[in-house]
């Protein structure tokens, strides 16, 4: 983008004026102006393009609203666009969780130095307990991985982490010093 366009840009004021909440139903989010009736965004924060949108796609049915009925009615919107997203937030924060738990018992096995397979015994373990405890919860547990696959991956996750790690902290060292051992047998 040229100066010249920057500029033009940042004098124009292309900033969210609240009053087209209830003008237009627009909020904005994100940096970007969104349409509550429809959820269709508009890029460039401009009344002429949030009015245009408004007026070729939703002035035939809210213009007879005014007033309190109005601000009611974008409330209302406003409220169910919100709703809607945080139902996608809340799932995939609980995927998220999901896949934390799973890394944590395949770090455990790992350390334990135990076999990949007993995250499968992990798991039944976990769901006989939150069967007891707090048996409303029992499908978060349920959609947490622990096969023999599933730990071998995270493991293998786990240590290339790791590696990586080590590699960015010695990249900042300034001198270092390696010591081998001159044997190779396990035995020795």
């Amino acid at each position: 983008m040229s100066l010249s366009k920057k500029l033009k840009v940042d004098t124009e004021c292309r900033v969210f004026n609240k009053k087209w909440n209830n003008d237009y139903f627009f909020i904005e989010q994100n940096n970007v102006a969104l349409c509550v009736i429809c959820k269709e965004k508009i890029a460039v924060m401009k009344e002429y393009n949030i009015g245009s949108h408004y007026k070729s796609k939703h002035a035939s049915t809210y213009n007879e609203l005014s007033g309190k009925l109005r601000s009611d009615k974008f409330e209302i919107l406003k409220q169910n666009l919100l709703a809607q997203q945080s139902i996608f937030t809340k799932r995939s924060c609980q995927n998220e969780s999901l896949v934390k738990a799973s890394f944590q018992v395949a770090r455990t096995l790992a350390i334990a130095g135990k076999p990949f397979t007993d995250g499968q015994i992990v798991k039944e373990c976990m769901l006989k307990t939150v069967e007891e405890i707090c048996p409303d919860k029992i499908n978060l547990f349920t959609g947490i991985s622990l096969s023999a696959n599933t730990i071998a991956r995270r493991t293998t996750d786990l240590g290339n982490d790791i590696i990586r790690q080590l590699k960015d902290t010695a990249k900042s060292f300034k001198y270092f010093s390696i010591a081998l051992d001159e044997s190779t047998d396990t035995s020795d």
